[in-house]
């Protein structure tokens, strides 16, 4: 069964209530929750590539350091998470990842869309992967929890073009979470 017809299953759980959310951002700020929750992700992202030790080396994780200290712009942070190096060819490229707990509806295409990021975002992204001469990816986990996601999908940033992603898109670059492996071929990561 594919990612829509998992979708049209169980569209409740989609777009259910969010009071569990909220209870907790009555102790934190929404800020901070957020940012837990993409570091979680971003720890699952990482602990994938660090299984395959023999064929990826994480060269870079961008550090965050602006949350650490307020107020400070730090530049490195505008950059996609990770840099990660393919070892048997010295090939990098870069993984931005992102866990969203569902999808949202869409009033303007009256469906559910996975938002992902702002249009500025795409553009330093795209500035980046064609300065750098790397491509990016877009590793996005979707429901569950950020260290469990019950779906994730591997987008090249070229076909994550707009701020909002339609289901079909997301069913193209599924994977499967219980997926312990990436494959780097020919510069497309699966």
């Amino acid at each position: 069964m594919g990612f829509l017809d998992k979708l049209g299953k169980t569209i409740e759980v989609w777009f259910g209530d969010d009071e569990e959310e909220y209870e907790e951002a009555e102790q934190k700020t929404l800020q901070e929750i957020n940012k837990e929750k993409g570091d979680a992700f971003e720890q699952y992202v990482v602990d994938i590539f660090n299984r395959q030790k023999k064929y990826f080396a994480i060269h870079d994780w961008t550090r965050d350091v602006g949350y650490k200290q307020a107020g400070a712009y730090v530049e490195s942070n505008q950059h996609p998470d990770l840099i990660i190096r393919y070892k048997l060819k010295d090939e990098k490229f870069a993984v931005e990842c992102k866990w969203r707990s569902k999808l949202y509806y869409n009033k303007k295409f009256k469906t559910p869309m996975l938002g992902w990021a702002t249009p500025d975002k795409i553009k330093r992204y795209n500035k980046y992967s064609k300065e750098q001469k790397i491509p990016v990816f877009i590793f996005v986990g979707l429901g569950g929890s950020p260290d469990n996601p019950d779906h994730t999908f591997c987008i090249p940033l070229q076909e994550a073009k707009y701020p909002d992603l339609f289901p079909s898109l997301l069913e193209k670059y599924e994977r499967s979470p219980a997926d312990e492996t990436f494959f780097w071929r020919n510069g497309e990561l699966k």
